[in-house]
């Protein structure tokens, strides 16, 4: 099933690829997760191609098709096709506890959005913010009236209300090795079997890349991703113990 939706993803990116190569406008898709990403990366296109979430770390993220001569604007274009919305509950005092990011999801969901017509939903105290297509916002301005039992209001925000990113932790682990299945094990603090499963299941990524081998090499500078735990990026190569493990330091971004 997930391979014939793949295909078929595929099929209608490489449309929207081929219509800017014919047209020399650019070609905007709905967004995309990093596995599919991964998959259109691969891909050999006949124009180039961009990601684009809205702020730099964002997980949902349209690709953008577009000729070499666009290359100036394009950023500006592809900020053109999206549109950030701050939901914010009117009066908490009577719920019984506040939305959660499930219930934020949920609620837009329920309003008959697809999930790849919306981009990261970013829960900040008590409101949140959401990266929706240009084209969808003024349909949920309208139709998004409540999360959970709270009533809320729906309005266009800016990227500077966006709460900061929380910064990383950094930290020196040592690793018997480069393998990709070694870095996760110690990098996101769990056993090595463990990290062979999240790998075989499709949910690790380097780069933007899937990794489906525990037998891959990583490298310095490389950021290696497990959907649903966050990213650690491999900051330097310290060297060898005195037990001859290799000694790397790290810093990691997500749940801990």
């Amino acid at each position: 099933m997930q391979e014939q939706e793949d295909k078929w993803l595929l099929s209608h990116l490489e449309d929207l690829a081929a219509m800017a190569s014919q047209t020399g406008y650019a070609a905007f898709s709905d967004f995309l997760d990093e596995r599919q990403r991964s998959l259109l990366s691969e891909r050999r296109l006949p124009v180039c191609l961009m990601f684009f979430g809205g702020y730099p770390q964002a997980e949902k993220q349209i690709a953008v098709f577009y000729a070499d001569y666009l290359q100036e604007s394009i950023e500006d274009l592809a900020a053109q096709e999206l549109t950030l919305l701050k939901i914010t509950p009117e009066d908490l005092r009577f719920v019984k506890r506040k939305p959660e990011h499930r219930d934020y999801l949920g609620a837009l969901m329920g309003t008959g959005l697809r999930r790849d017509k919306m981009g990261d939903v970013i829960v900040d105290g008590e409101a949140a913010f959401v990266w929706v297509k240009h084209d969808m916002a003024a349909y949920i301005r309208q139709e998004l009236t409540s999360v959970g039992a709270a009533r809320v209001t729906v309005s266009e925000s800016l990227v500077t209300e966006l709460p900061k990113p929380q910064p990383g932790v950094q930290s020196v682990v040592s690793v018997s090795s480069m393998r990709i299945d070694a870095v996760i094990s110690r990098g996101f603090n769990m056993g090595r079997a463990e990290a062979v499963k999240w790998i075989a299941a499709g949910k690790a990524f380097c780069n933007g890349r899937q990794m489906m081998n525990g037998s891959k090499s990583v490298a310095v500078g490389d950021k290696i991703t497990l959907r649903g735990k966050g990213f650690i990026k491999i900051q330097e190569n310290k060297g060898l113990s005195r037990s001859g493990r290799i000694q790397l330091q790290i810093e990691r971004t997500g749940k801990q």
